[in-house]
């Protein structure tokens, strides 16, 4: 198997499984769910996780790009890359959950802290902004003992 092929699959591995925890946690008490049924919910958590799957492997991409390595978080991170990872992350929870509002995917109660002046959650801000390079950090343990 190649290393960029064994990289990638293992921090989408590892993106699964923290989105997947962090959703599953999340959306029992600060999303509103209403009217959907125990296989609508599953569905939608299945489809939430795998999408920020995707997120993580975009900016996983776009770092590569910006590094010309797909192996460039196993070396010391630079400013740019938490620069760009901050605002990757911000744009994406931003665009995502505007997108799902609007189509009525989801609400949230009234327990969910929003971004102030918006009517954006906080809680996937937060989610992107810390799992997406919390991925690279494990990933990077991981690889580094296998």
């Amino acid at each position: 198997m190649s290393k960029t092929f064994r990289l990638i699959s293992l921090f989408s591995t590892v993106e699964l499984v923290l989105h997947g925890i962090w959703e599953y946690t999340a959306c029992g008490f600060l999303y509103s769910m209403e009217g959907q049924g125990f296989i609508e919910h599953q569905l939608l958590m299945i489809q939430a996780t795998i999408g920020d799957v995707f997120i993580a492997l975009g900016l996983f991409l776009m770092l590569a790009f910006v590094n010309h390595s797909f192996s460039w978080f196993l070396k010391n991170w630079e400013r740019k890359d938490y620069i760009i990872s901050t605002l990757y992350s911000a744009l994406a929870a931003f665009y995502f959950e505007a997108h799902a509002l609007q189509l009525g995917r989801w609400e949230y109660q009234d327990t969910m802290p929003l971004v102030y002046g918006t009517s954006i959650a906080l809680v996937p801000v937060i989610q992107l902004a810390l799992l997406l390079p919390l991925g690279f950090i494990i990933t990077k343990k991981i690889y580094q003992i296998t």
